[in-house]
């Protein structure tokens, strides 16, 4: 597994892990607790949060996306189950992107993406990819809980689950350095130079609230998922229905639920992120990498599909 893992060509750590003990735990750049912008696969946090309000009694997958921002065009018709597996129809307008110009604060951002969030009634019940929708749901665990995403963030799985290697992007670079982040690098013109300057990268991490923000290393990653997946932050019941997709995509609480696995990708500002794990998160493999070439992608992604797919055989 190491030679195929090794074949893909990254510059950053990798773990495996089996029935939730490392197999392997190495590093082909940086080291084995650096940490990584995690990019979309901090979606699957984001809606474990959200399922758990559903726990509470406090929301209800059924709800309208009207009962929280009545404002949003088609809010009335979309519910928090179609947030959850973007099929909300919602999109941003076109040439329009998430936050303000200079972040003020996430409400700020998200009553801007209000006034130019557009609604397809065709598409709703149709799986289409987009952050707007988690965005939302960031902004209704906010108001469930009356604290910021940040906030809830950190008390559901950096402070419980003692997680030493995972801080948001937009911390200051004392509290970054002590978690040993690196910034993110792309292939231009034959040598890696730096993907978006730190201001940039902030900003965007604040506009991917929830969705995009978070850096973490592997071992962070491998234990917050296995907390999801295996731990008690929810129900059995709950799981089932959080992470159970619709063909063709089987997408659904932030993961792919694949019939023999589960896995979440991330990839921007120059950073790579690979997790698949098994149905009850006991076995996984995680790659990371903070140097990307353009177009090379969605090769590795199919790669380690193949190294994941070989691994549940064994």
């Amino acid at each position: 597994m190491r030679r195929a893992i090794n074949r893909l060509g990254i510059k950053g750590s990798v773990l495996v892990t089996s029935n939730m003990k490392p197999v392997l735990n190495y590093a082909t750049n940086n080291s084995t607790d650096t940490s990584y912008l995690i990019n979309s696969v901090q979606k699957s946090m984001t809606a474990a949060m959200v399922m758990r309000e559903v726990q509470k009694g406090k929301l209800s997958l059924k709800d309208k996306l009207s009962k929280y921002y009545p404002n949003v065009a088609g809010a009335q018709k979309v519910r928090i189950s179609n947030l959850l597996d973007m099929t909300s129809g919602l999109d941003l307008e076109k040439g329009q992107e998430l936050g303000t110009k200079k972040f003020i604060s996430d409400k700020a951002n998200i009553d801007h993406d209000q006034k130019y969030t557009v609604f397809d009634a065709k598409m709703l019940g149709k799986w289409h990819y987009t952050s707007v929708n988690y965005i939302y749901l960031c902004g209704i665990l906010s108001k469930l809980e009356h604290k910021t995403y940040e906030q809830l963030f950190r008390e559901t799985y950096i402070e419980p689950l003692h997680l030493r290697r995972t801080e948001f992007l937009w911390s200051n670079m004392s509290k970054l350095r002590a978690v040993n982040w690196v910034p993110g690098y792309e292939m231009k013109e034959d040598q890696y130079v730096v993907k978006v300057k730190r201001k940039t990268a902030v900003k965007d991490a604040h506009n991917e609230l929830g969705a995009g923000s978070i850096v973490m290393s592997n071992g962070d990653l491998a234990k917050t998922i296995e907390y999801i997946l295996h731990g008690n932050m929810l129900t059995k019941h709950s799981k089932q229905i959080l992470f159970k997709g619709k063909a063709p995509t089987f997408y659904n609480g932030g993961l792919y639920n694949l019939k023999k696995y589960k896995s979440a990708n991330g990839a921007g500002e120059g950073y790579y992120t690979f997790m698949r794990s098994t149905k009850d998160g006991k076995n996984m493999i995680i790659i990371q990498d903070n140097h990307t070439v353009p177009g090379e992608f969605g090769k590795i992604k199919k790669k380690v599909n193949r190294i994941m797919s070989i691994m549940m055989e064994v």
